[in-house]
């Protein structure tokens, strides 16, 4: 069941339930304010009667005559023909049809008269009645009186009530349901905007200007647009990338296999000479090299998904290790390491963060013309590695740690580069909790920074 007809259904319930408990209250007012009335009416038209009963005294001589004696005397009075007279429970007039005597009720005074309503045969009656003497005989006089119109007046008027209550009811409901419709009208619109979103229009937003409630639900409505426009921009993005170092990791060991293919069937299929046969084994010695360091470094973001346990540890023995690893580069590549280290302590994890300095540093002697200098410097709680080499273009800096990428893609793949370094780096410098900040200039040599925010 939809909401407006929820509503109009509840308020149509409430408004008819109201309407009749004002019309039973103002039936049972006006009923009871008509029979005090009836009864007010009834009572003196019987105090007449009973007052020209007992003015015409006892004037018969003879007791054995009193009985007729009372008849006339009530017969005289009586101009409407709704008294009784009983003696004894004997009526000597009794002209209404039923015996009124039992349903009399003594007033709170002995000479109040008695009374009290009454129904009989679905006729609803008011008696009034009172005690008369004569000739030491005690008379019961009772007036009847008929108050069928007052039954009749009532329905009538609760008829009334009820087309009056169903016509302010349908009025109160029309009146309902134009305010609901307008009311409900943004959450139309919502609902529109939700399925928009649903079939994937995130940008579309519910421009309802209001302060109320629904004007605040729009507004979380639009927060929550944003979000999820915001959450899908970010997957599609991530999902790019994803598929970005799919194509580059596919791209990057085709010329390995290929290679090694190659150099293989050329040693299976073919009679060569002593010098191709050892040309082709290392070649293929150094494909291999190459996908082996791809696959560790590939393996090592891998594992760096998780979290790691840093140990508060002294920088001097990790600098140490660091230039002790990458000796040979550096001979081969005819690059001189200086290193600068104050007494410091950052939390580590040693053999991870030895791995980031070592790709900074291969990457230095990549972009360092032989005889130049690459430093390594701690201080500041920072780490700093340092060259001198070609530099790195300012529009390429935002993108040199994504996977694959390579600033000059030929020169590195001829000096071994896989492009993944960096990718590498920066995912032990986030484990770290630290940050990558790279500042360069074309020409003058890069400088690569590792800042740890908690230190000790």
């Amino acid at each position: 069941m939809r909401l407006k007809t929820r509503i109009l259904l509840f308020a149509s319930i409430m408004i008819a339930a109201a309407v009749l408990l004002c019309c039973t209250l103002i039936l049972k007012l006006v009923r009871t304010q008509m029979e005090q009335d009836a009864a007010e009416k009834a009572t003196a038209a019987f105090d007449e009667v009973y007052s020209d009963v007992i003015r015409l005294g006892n004037s018969v001589d003879d007791p054995a005559y009193a009985d007729t004696y009372m008849a006339y005397k009530v017969r005289k009075a009586d101009k409407t023909g709704t008294y009784t007279l009983s003696y004894k429970g004997s009526y000597l007039i009794n002209n209404v049809g039923f015996s009124p005597e039992p349903y009399l009720i003594p007033g709170e005074e002995s000479t109040d008269p008695m009374q009290s309503f009454c129904r009989v045969f679905g006729t609803l009656y008011h008696v009034t009645g009172q005690t008369v003497y004569c000739f030491d005989r005690s008379y019961v006089l009772t007036k009847v009186t008929d108050l069928s119109g007052l039954d009749d007046y009532l329905k009538s008027l609760a008829w009334r009530c009820v087309g009056i209550g169903a016509a302010v009811t349908a009025a109160f409901l029309l009146l309902a349901y134009f305010i609901l419709s307008a009311s409900l009208r943004p959450i139309k619109t919502l609902q529109s905007g939700a399925q928009a979103i649903a079939s994937g229009n995130y940008h579309t937003r519910i421009d309802v200007k209001r302060r109320d409630e629904i004007g605040l639900l729009s507004a979380d409505f639009n927060a929550m647009a944003d979000a999820v426009e915001s959450s899908i921009a970010e997957l599609k993005e991530q999902n790019a990338r994803k598929q970005q170092f799919i194509n580059d990791l596919s791209h990057e060991m085709k010329t390995p296999v290929t290679s090694l293919l190659l150099n293989s069937e050329t040693l299976v299929t073919r009679t060569v000479t002593e010098e191709d046969r050892q040309r082709a084994l290392v070649r293929i010695h150094e494909q291999a090299k190459w996908i082996e360091r791809l696959s560790q470094k590939l393996m090592q973001l891998v594992l760096l998904q998780g979290e790691i346990e840093l140990v508060p540890s002294p920088v001097r023995p990790l600098l140490d290790a660091v230039s002790e690893t990458v000796q040979d580069s550096l001979a081969r590549s005819q690059i001189t390491l200086t290193v600068a280290c104050g007494e410091q302590t950052v939390p580590m994890d040693f053999d991870l963060l030895r791995s980031a300095l070592v790709n900074l540093i291969e990457n230095a002697i990549k972009a360092s013309e032989p005889g130049s200098t690459v430093e390594l410097i701690a201080e500041d709680h920072a780490i700093v590695v340092r060259d001198h080499g070609r530099g790195i273009p300012k529009d390429e800096i935002a993108r040199i740690t994504e996977p694959f990428y390579m600033v000059d893609r030929s020169r590195s793949k001829r000096l071994g580069g896989s492009g993944l370094g960096l990718a590498l780096v920066q995912r032990i410098v986030d484990a770290h909790r630290a940050v990558l900040s790279i500042e360069s200039e074309a020409g003058r040599g890069s400088s690569f920074f590792i800042r740890f925010s908690d230190t000790v």
